[in-house]
């Protein structure tokens, strides 16, 4: 296996734990959503209040990490050529002579 096969296999092996990621992500939807709505659109204490905005906020921040993470697994599933000089960038020890 070539370096470059590696890197394209890491690459695919990340892009399935972020698919994972994203389909747990993806099974905490309804509750969320249920969560929200069982306070209604229209709360009547500032107890309410505060627990419909906490749900909103939690709903937001659960669709925009999924949707990072939909975009994280097309762009590691792919392994463009960013990726790989990303992992294969030499390092430091690699510029250093060898002395054994």
């Amino acid at each position: 296996m070539s370096v470059k096969q590696g890197v394209t296999a890491v690459c695919r092996a990340l892009s399935i734990y972020f698919l994972i990621w994203f389909l747990d992500a993806l099974t905490y939807i309804p509750s969320d959503l249920y969560s929200f709505f069982h306070y209604g659109i229209a709360p009547i204490t500032s107890g309410e209040v505060y627990l419909r905005n906490y749900h909103l906020i939690s709903v937001g921040f659960r669709l925009l990490r999924m949707v990072i993470l939909f975009f994280a697994v097309q762009w590691f599933y792919r392994a463009g050529p960013k990726l790989q000089a990303y992992f294969l960038a030499p390092s430091e020890a690699d510029d250093q002579p060898r002395t054994s």
